[in-house]
C-alpha cells in the first residue's frame, strides 16, 4: 500500500494519512487481508480490510 492510498483520520479537518501498523489474515475470507491502521497525530485507530488476490502471482498454487 502506497502513501496515497492511505486512509485519512476522520478527527482531523485537513488530510493527515493514517499509518499501516498490523495486518491480519481471516481464515473464513482468505482473500482479504484486514489492515490496522492509525493516526501519527492522534493516535486514533481504525480497521480497514485490504484486498488481496494470488491468483496472478508466481506464489499462487495450481489446485490437485
Amino acid at each position: 500500500m502506497t502513501y496515497e492510498e492511505a486512509p485519512a483520520c476522520e478527527r482531523h479537518d485537513a488530510d493527515v494519512s493514517m499509518q499501516l501498523r498490523t495486518m491480519h489474515s481471516d481464515v473464513s475470507r482468505p482473500d482479504v487481508v484486514v489492515g490496522l491502521f492509525e493516526c501519527p497525530d492522534c493516535g486514533h485507530e481504525r480497521w480497514l480490510p485490504i484486498k488481496t488476490s494470488y491468483e496472478a502471482s508466481e506464489a499462487a498454487v495450481p489446485a490437485a
